[in-house]
């Protein structure tokens, strides 16, 4: 899912599970291109909390999801700045966690749209 993983450099589980966190958080839309400090450390403590990835993954993808995939007549929302604003995300997933498959849907659609968005902007740029 979402590609592989960097790797960068030993076998450390606590720095794989942060870098992955890392780079599945700033894939999303609306996400900042660069993680900052505190997205470090708040990776880090679910790390250190025993958070399953795949738990902060089904967080990302539905915090992801239930603001790219709204109604086009919404306001459009801020960028989000923070791994922090899928906090609470984190913790309604371990309290209901979703159905077999759910994740690997919303990852679709967010895929969807993404290529929908490129192929608006390279419409534009070559007309």
């Amino acid at each position: 899912m979402w590609g592989g993983l960097k790797r960068s450099g030993g076998s450390d589980p606590g720095r794989i599970y942060v870098q992955a966190v890392l780079d599945r958080y700033l894939w999303l839309p609306g996400t900042p291109t660069r993680s900052s400090r505190q997205d470090r450390r708040l990776a880090r403590a679910l790390y250190e909390r025993g958070i399953p990835l795949a738990t902060v993954q089904a967080a990302l993808l539905l915090g992801a999801s239930r603001r790219t995939l709204r109604t086009k007549e919404a306001p459009p929302l801020a960028p989000i700045r923070t791994l922090h604003y899928f906090l609470p995300l984190v913790e309604e997933i371990l309290q209901n966690p979703p159905a077999a498959g759910y994740c690997e849907y919303l990852e679709s659609k967010l895929r969807q749209e993404a290529d929908i968005k490129v192929e608006k902007v390279w419409h534009l740029k070559s007309g």
